[in-house]
Parts: structure tokens; C-alpha cells; sequence
């Protein structure tokens, strides 16, 4: 579905990409992780055939100078958060009706399409809108609905979900959870925030001054830099005795108790269990480190 091998991109005497290689399969959910100016963006730019690399090989959908070929570009859909596709003096609708001209969607197939996606975002009363004169939110909707019309196989979503409020993020979320199941599309999706990639992807790629630095399933590096879990035990003021169980540490804090623990070498129901069997236990919190705790500690472990 798409190869790079030793990719690099130059510009104006600054590297932007340095020796990329990696395969994404057909029908992938892959995330593309980096602070920012790692070369996430010039990187799907390049995928997408917007822009060249200074050397090195890329095959996307069986298609090697894929800049050059328009006809193979209708295959694959890149949302930006950054960059529109949306004619800017055109209305919403006007935009729609140009892609679905350009891409050969029939009319009934367009109502069709469009039904279902104004209704998922939300954006029915913004057909007859200029994007100019649209919020950030409502354009970044109307630019995901632009983005999905054609059915793309291969659909690159970078930071797109900016400017939304937080239930219409968690709307976004849920179609996307759901698209991934339900269609054969390959996805690359980016995003500073690390929840989105992990409800999105199975695999992450971490980008770090324009170099893989972690290429793997995001169960792998869960397990494999995953800080210690932790959980907080309010107390009557006795201190359990843990010395049967395989924790890394604790110590006390007034009435609480804080034990850091290996979930791979003790389960948190156990110590919950061990805990409340010799004391009395007023509340519990439990912290289990995400993905964004996960992250932190490949750049440590480079840095």
C-alpha cells in the first residue's frame, strides 16, 4: 500500500526528513507521533504527493512518482488542519458539488453521501456558508466532510480536529472509531493530542527531528516504556503490611498510601483486595499511564 525507503527532504538547506523507511499495509490504522517541527506534515505532504522528496523511494497504491499522476491522487484524501481544501468564495455545497464533478460522484450518490455526513458533523446549516465566513470549527467540519465524500482508500487526517468543542470532538471521534471498522481505508492520522491516536490506531511511528525513533503496535510500546501504574488508597491512618506482594515502591502521604507497581507482575485488584483486607479503606485512585506518559519516555530513552 505505501513503501518508503531512505527518504529525505531538503528544504532550503535545512533537513527536514532524514533516511525514512517504513511500509504501511492496506486497510492500517497507523499513527504518526512528533513534537512539533519533527516533519510530520512535510512527511504526509510527501505521502500524499504534494510534495517531493529530495531523494529516496516512495510507493503509494502501487504508483511511484505519484506527485504526476492526478488520476491515482483521487484515491487518497489528506485533511489538514492547517490547509483547505474548501474553495474559500464558494458556498460549502458549491465545494461538494465541484469534488463530486471531479471525482464522477452521480447526484444520488453525492445526496446520499452528504446526507450521512451532515448529519454525523453536524453541518447542515452550513451549506449555503462561504468558509470565509464560517468559525474554525464549523470550516474544520465542513472540511472533514469534504474529505470523506469521495470514499478515499487511503485518508490522512493531520491535527484536523482544532478549533472543535469537546462534544463534537467526541462525536468526530466515535464516526471515526466506527469508519475504521466498517471500511478497507488505510488511515494516518496525526495529533498532539495522544488520546485521539490511540482510539484511532493500532500502530504509532514517532518522528523526532525528522527520524523514526519508534516504529511498533501501540500495545508493544504500552508495555515496553509504560512508567510504573500507581494507586492512591485513602486510609484510617494504619499502614498495610505489603511485604507478600511484588510492588516496586510506596510510601505515605498523611492517610493515603501511594503504591507504584509492575501491572505485568501484580494485578490492581490484588493489591486493592490485600490492602482493604488489613485496613480500612475511605477512597481509591487508580493512574494508569496513557499513551502521552508512554511517549515522554521514548524521547528520554533517545535524549
Amino acid at each position: 500500500m505505501i513503501v518508503l525507503k531512505d527518504v529525505n527532504k531538503e528544504i532550503k538547506g535545512k533537513k527536514i526528513l532524514r533516511d525514512i523507511t517504513f511500509h504501511i499495509s492496506q486497510n492500517e490504522k497507523v499513527g504518526i507521533i512528533g513534537l512539533n517541527g519533527a516533519g510530520k506534515t512535510s512527511l504526509l505532504n510527501i505521502i500524499a504527493g504534494m510534495l517531493r522528496p529530495s531523494s529516496g523511494f516512495i510507493r503509494v497504491n502501487g504508483v511511484e512518482n505519484l506527485v504526476d499522476n492526478r488520476e491515482e491522487l483521487k484515491n487518497i484524501s489528506y485533511i489538514s488542519g492547517t490547509k483547505s481544501q474548501l474553495w474559500e468564495d464558494l458556498a460549502v455545497k458549491d465545494s461538494y458539488d465541484n469534488l463530486a464533478k471531479m471525482y464522477g460522484i452521480n447526484k444520488g450518490e453525492l445526496k446520499l453521501r452528504l446526507d450521512n455526513l451532515s448529519q454525523v458533523f453536524d453541518i447542515g446549516n452550513y451549506l449555503s456558508f462561504r468558509p470565509k465566513d464560517l468559525s474554525l470549527g464549523e470550516k474544520m467540519r465542513c472540511e472533514l466532510v469534504y474529505g470523506l465524500l469521495a470514499n478515499p482508500n487511503l485518508l490522512m487526517i493531520d491535527e484536523a480536529l482544532i478549533g472543535l468543542d469537546v462534544s463534537v470532538k467526541h462525536k468526530i471521534m466515535k464516526y471515526f472509531e466506527s469508519y475504521k471498522e466498517e471500511n478497507q481505508s488505510t488511515i494516518i492520522y496525526t495529533s498532539n493530542n495522544l488520546s485521539e491516536v490511540e482510539r484511532i490506531c493500532n500502530r504509532i511511528i514517532v518522528i523526532d527531528k525528522g527520524q523514526i525513533i519508534y516504529d511498533g503496535d501501540i500495545d508493544r510500546i504500552l508495555k515496553e516504556f509504560a512508567p510504573l501504574n500507581k494507586v492512591e488508597i485513602q486510609l484510617d491512618g494504619s499502614v498495610p503490611d505489603l511485604g507478600d506482594l511484588p510492588v516496586e515502591r510506596f510510601e505515605m502521604d498523611n492517610e493515603k498510601i501511594i503504591i507504584e507497581y509492575e501491572k505485568n507482575k501484580v494485578d490492581t485488584a490484588q493489591i486493592i483486595k490485600h490492602v482493604m483486607e488489613n485496613c480500612k479503606v475511605y477512597n481509591i485512585k487508580l493512574h494508569e499511564p496513557d499513551l502521552e506518559d508512554v511517549i515522554k519516555k521514548v524521547y528520554e530513552r533517545k535524549g
